[in-house]
């Protein structure tokens, strides 16, 4: 089927017929003026990728995904990634930045206007097809893979790691790109 799949009134993704390719789009993607979105772009059986807008905040828990290599790359707007060793780094618009895995990091949102960046994530599955990917940011067989600095498994609804405990309020009328 080569239909458009339409999440959160933003982005949309579609197979190409015959072809393995899917075409997607980030146009219509809800600037917010609170919390954190995460939808999915588009998957093949090792790759994925996901759309994240963050108001303000981020992932402010130091954490490593054990087994996924990914990058984030910076569509609008500014966030800085920490690593426990006390660098840092600033990432701004068409900047990105590869963190291979077990790889602790974090990161915050610059608020003076939303962090809106294409996640890119991959690793070697043991699980056959394409993932489904669109309800979180990696396939559901990785969920239990990320740890945070202590150790334990990560929980991404905890307060502890930012916006994504906070609602979801978009802006209205505000949209990726431009708006």
């Amino acid at each position: 089927m080569n239909a458009n799949v339409t999440l959160k009134n933003g982005p949309t993704h579609a197979p190409m017929a015959n072809t393995g390719a899917t075409l997607f789009s980030m146009n219509g993607a809800p600037l917010l003026a609170e919390g954190a979105s995460f939808d999915g772009l588009a998957a093949a059986e090792n790759l994925w990728l996901s759309l994240k807008v963050y108001s303000s905040g981020g992932e402010n828990a130091f954490h490593a995904h054990t087994v996924e290599d990914h990058a984030f790359v910076v569509l609008q707007g500014c966030g800085n990634f920490y690593f426990p060793d006390g660098t840092s780094q600033l990432v701004s618009r068409f900047e990105g930045i590869m963190i291979p895995k077990g790889i602790y990091y974090r990161f915050e949102a610059d608020e003076a206007e939303n962090l809106v960046m294409i996640r890119v994530g991959g690793a070697q599955r043991t699980t056959k097809g394409v993932p489904t990917i669109f309800k979180s940011c990696q396939p559901d067989e990785l969920k239990g893979t990320t740890r945070d600095l202590d150790g334990s498994e990560k929980d991404g609804r905890a307060a502890k790691t930012g916006t994504p405990s906070k609602p979801i309020v978009p802006i209205p009328g505000r949209y990726f790109p431009g708006g």
